[in-house]
């Protein structure tokens, strides 16, 4: 026992020793002297190996190492200092989940790593170097996110925003999708909404409908709208319907909007473009096709409606009912075809008088039952032909008197005078023996439309 009680006491000893021998390398600390707090520390250790694997020990070489490395001319004799210092600090993590020995000497190496990827995200953002720059960024945010939660940066806030955005710019540049989002999503959280940010709204909203995640972009759709209520949001909402939303659940999206008055010249605009895309589907039956382009020209129709400004919308009304005008003529063009093939396919007549008559009233009635197909399209194509007029003039009206026009201004009224000139040379053409005013007035209308087109190219 009385062996057991003494070494016990030499252990004690021995402990307090070490612990002087801390304390005399604290208190070279204290003096900035950090090539002598090596040394001595290099001694303590030397004493006792295992002090080098405690806790404190690993923490008083990394700051040791910090200290080293910030001195510029300490860091040309110890030039992995900085590296010795930072996988000290990851040792160290691993040990005292307290950083109870962080607190004890302060938190002087945390803040170096952090600085030092900060300013190297940085240098490889500059240079495009997307990947390395979004390596240090992580780098950066995981030790910030450290600093702040532990309370150890002046600061009230919860992190590091700017070292979050970079880091989120760069993943985003370096094609890392998903990496991206859950940066930016912290921002997003956190309501943070300055100008500067107001892409990274915009990103997340993409990334959702890119991942066909409704959850995830209904939640923040509702937040980007909060935060800059100003942008015009709906453009992605439209698109979300757009690519993940069959006709029928846009059909009836349309209609909901419609019902409940939320509806605005936008989305009429951009669901009367789904629409017409719809009925061009090759799937999609005759019946199904007309009832979608119906429901084109019902959006466009409102879009002007909301803005008799909104050439677009006119035009794109205006071509629903040439569309339909063109589907009829061919039908027409289709059935003269077909009187052209019956006349020319006709066998030589029977010298039966009797099988001959019969033969006649066979082909006869052939002829008629086509030619009363056409007869019965007139009305219905001349409404489609004036209804596009109707629409398509608007559109020109809203632009024939501007003298510069942008890309798609310029794409509407050119198209615009063609369509025009066709529909009055069909007018024309209908009334040319029936109605001579008709006819002229229909042709002077052709005739203005049709000088246009090279104004216009």
């Amino acid at each position: 026992m009385k062996k057991i009680i003494g070494l016990l006491c030499l252990l004690t000893f021995t402990q307090m020793l070490f612990a002087q021998d801390f304390k005399k390398v604290q208190g070279i600390l204290l003096l900035k002297k950090f090539d002598a707090a090596k040394i001595e520390y290099d001694k303590v250790v030397t004493k006792n190996a295992t002090l080098a694997t405690t806790s404190d020990g690993v923490y008083l070489k990394a700051y040791i190492y910090d200290g080293l490395a910030k001195d510029s001319l300490l860091s040309k004799k110890f030039p992995t200092a900085f590296d010795i210092m930072n996988s000290s600090i990851e040792e160290y993590m691993k040990m005292d989940t307290s950083f109870k020995a962080a607190k004890e000497y302060g938190q002087d190496p945390f803040f170096s790593i952090y600085f030092k990827a900060f300013k190297d995200g940085v240098a490889g953002f500059s240079g495009k170097e997307w990947k390395k720059s979004a390596d240090h960024f992580d780098i950066a945010v995981r030790y910030s996110d450290l600093i702040f939660s532990r309370g150890w940066a002046n600061s009230k806030q919860k992190f590091d925003t700017t070292s979050l955005m970079y880091a989120g710019y760069a993943h985003q540049n370096a094609g890392n999708k998903e990496i991206c989002a859950a940066y930016y999503k912290r921002l997003i959280d956190a309501k943070i909404n300055s100008s500067e940010l107001i892409d990274a709204y915009r990103y997340l909203l993409v990334y959702y409908i890119d991942t066909k995640d409704k959850s995830g972009f209904d939640t923040y759709y509702k937040i980007t709208q909060g935060a800059y209520p100003a942008e015009n949001w709906f453009e992605y909402k439209t698109d979300y319907i757009d690519k993940h939303y069959s006709m029928e659940e846009k059909i009836a999206s349309y209609n909901e909007m419609i019902t409940d008055n939320s509806i605005t010249e936008f989305a009429c605009q951009m669901f009367g473009d789904m629409f017409m895309a719809g009925k061009s589907m090759d799937s999609v039956s005759v019946e199904l096709s007309n009832s979608y382009l119906l429901k084109a020209q019902d959006a466009y129709k409102k879009a002007f409606s909301m803005n008799m400004k909104n050439f677009a919308a006119a035009f794109n009304a205006g071509i629903s009912y040439y569309n339909q005008f063109s589907v009829l003529d061919d039908k027409v063009a289709e059935n003269i075809r077909t009187l052209q093939s019956l006349n020319t396919n006709r066998p030589a007549p029977s010298k039966d008088p009797k099988k001959k008559l019969v033969e006649d009233t066979k082909f006869k009635a052939s002829v008629d039952s086509v030619k009363k197909l056409n007869v019965a399209l007139d009305q219905p194509i001349l409404a489609k032909v004036d209804a596009a007029i109707e629409w398509i003039e608007k559109a020109y009206n809203q632009l024939k008197d501007q003298e510069k026009f942008t890309k798609p201004e310029k794409n509407v009224i050119s198209r615009s005078v063609d369509f025009l000139a066709t529909l009055y040379g069909f007018k024309r053409d209908k009334s040319r023996g029936k109605d001579q005013k008709a006819f002229d007035d229909y042709d002077a209308k052709y005739n203005y439309y049709d000088t246009l087109h090279d104004k216009y190219q």
